[in-house]
């Protein structure tokens, strides 16, 4: 059977990280892995303690936040390059994770 190693893993969540605005699901990651859904689903959680879902928002939104901190690029384009589809799922996201909104966020890290 096959089987996720850790150095295996390691470079597939690296160019994860790398391209987190292009859409991944599941079943593109366990195909870029060569495992069938239930396997990689195993080991992935195996290896990282969380779900393939769960770990792509929680890499979206540290992107998001290192944007908004470190860019002036506009929320919109951060939803964008960070993966989020549309600028609403990056609030609510955001929101919910946060408590503050992405624009809040840039403000608290502005300079005075």
């Amino acid at each position: 059977p096959l089987t996720l190693t850790i150095g295996e893993a390691k470079l597939l969540i690296d160019a994860v990280r790398r391209r987190l605005e292009r859409p991944h699901t599941l079943d593109s990651l366990a195909e870029q892995a060569r495992m069938s859904r239930r396997s990689f689903t195993r080991h992935f959680k195996a290896l990282t303690g969380t779900t393939v879902q769960s770990w792509l928002l929680a890499e979206r939104l540290a992107l998001s936040q290192r944007l908004l901190e470190r860019t002036d690029q506009s929320v919109e384009r951060v939803a964008e390059m960070a993966g989020f589809g549309s600028v609403v799922s990056l609030r609510h996201h955001f929101r919910q994770r946060f408590g503050v909104s992405p624009t809040a966020w840039r403000r608290s890290f502005a300079a005075p």
